[in-house]
């Protein structure tokens, strides 16, 4: 899996947690928003360590709040 993709992946996954979405919206949710298989999400989700792409994410979050 790519890393654009794990990052995508990991963005909507924060969004989900935030507005307190179902685990069946999320998936969903992933599968649509990333153009990805069911599959790929499950591989995602089974994935330990997401706090390094959550990091970026939130980096990149602030990065474009200061610029704007």
């Amino acid at each position: 899996m790519k890393h654009i993709t794990k990052l995508k992946l990991a963005a909507v996954q924060q969004y989900c947690e935030i507005e307190e979405k179902s685990t069946e919206f999320m998936i969903q949710y992933m599968q649509d928003t990333c153009k990805v298989s069911y599959d790929c999400v499950i591989a995602y989700l089974e994935k330990e360590d997401k706090g390094k792409l959550f990091k970026e994410i939130n980096e990149l979050i602030n990065l474009i709040s200061d610029i704007y």
